[in-house]
């Protein structure tokens, strides 16, 4: 877990010192913040919330990160966060109202892992973090509120033990949905 804190700090950092920096002007922004709630296919059944946001760099190029929980189940409580770059087609203009986006980072898994009965609690590992890759599109009905759609792939490192039961071959999926502010 420490090892997990030591490398969010610089990118929470980096992104304050980015967006202190990000130019103001008429009609365009420089972040992006979104609560969202989805669905992983991990486990059967697993929903998931939490919340992240991105700013941007250059043009369409944004650096961003998020938190997303397991929700209404008591085992296999899976916290992931996550942190990297992404690309937003036709972005930053107040009058564009869809706002498509890909982008890929680096994850990492924490939380009490629960089969069959048996709790496999914090074990380090490498198994406990992978790369992920995502894409959505963001509609914007208002000048600041909009929603985003977002479909994101983990790769964890998983080949054996407790998280291979939860995360079959180390790759699950989320679907998200999002109310996103700018």
């Amino acid at each position: 877990m420490r090892k997990a804190q030591a490398a969010i700090w610089p990118w929470t950092l980096l992104l304050l010192c980015a967006a202190y920096g990000q130019a103001q002007t008429t009609g365009k922004h420089c972040c992006e913040g979104y609560a969202f709630f989805g669905r992983r296919t991990s486990t059967p059944g697993t929903n998931v919330g939490g919340a992240g946001g991105d700013i941007f760099m250059y043009k369409g190029l944004a650096v961003g990160g998020d938190v997303g929980t397991t929700v209404g189940n008591p085992d296999n409580r899976i916290t992931i966060g996550s942190v990297g770059p992404s690309y937003h087609f036709l972005c930053c203009r107040d009058e564009q109202k869809v706002e498509p986006f890909i982008g890929g980072g680096y994850s990492y898994l924490t939380g009490d892992i629960n089969t069959h009965g048996i709790t496999y609690p914090n074990s380090l590992g490498p198994e406990r973090s992978g790369p992920n890759f995502n894409q959505g599109l963001i509609a914007w009905p208002a000048k600041h509120l909009g929603v985003r759609f977002e479909v994101r792939e983990y790769r964890m490192f998983v080949s054996y033990g407790a998280l291979e039961n939860v995360i079959p071959g180390g790759k699950f999926v989320e679907l998200r949905v999002a109310v996103i502010l700018r």
